[in-house]
């Protein structure tokens, strides 16, 4: 690394100022007197890595398709083998699961209100 003497403060790494006297550390060679070639200021625009776009679709295809309790996958299996239209059913079993989701497992009041509307 080659250095030369800092053209700012003649080599002396202080600055004075005209006015009051007062004598402060050289910015370009930060006090050394002298002057890397290296620049100054670094460029930290690309010091991080380039945000990712999400993708909804993933995230929403890592959410699980059938419920995962024991008394979720029985209330799901009757919604299934029930006489609602498709829709019906697929709307009821994604209800099943968002409660698991929320609660851990299907409670009884749950339980109790999809088996009325079926």
């Amino acid at each position: 690394m080659e250095s030369e003497t800092c053209r700012v403060c003649g080599g002396d790494g202080r600055i004075t100022n005209s006015f009051g006297g007062s004598s402060t550390a050289c910015p370009s060679c930060r006090g050394s007197g002298r002057r890397s070639n290296e620049p100054l200021f670094r460029d930290v625009t690309r010091t991080k890595p380039a945000p990712q776009p999400t993708n909804r679709a993933a995230v929403r295809d890592a959410r699980p398709t059938w419920p995962v309790s024991s008394t979720g996958i029985q209330l799901a299996t009757l919604v299934k083998n029930s006489a609602h239209p498709e829709e019906t059913k697929a709307r009821h079993i994604r209800d099943i699961i968002e409660h698991e989701e929320t609660h851990g497992t299907v409670t009884k009041t749950f339980m109790r209100k999809l088996q009325k509307q079926l």
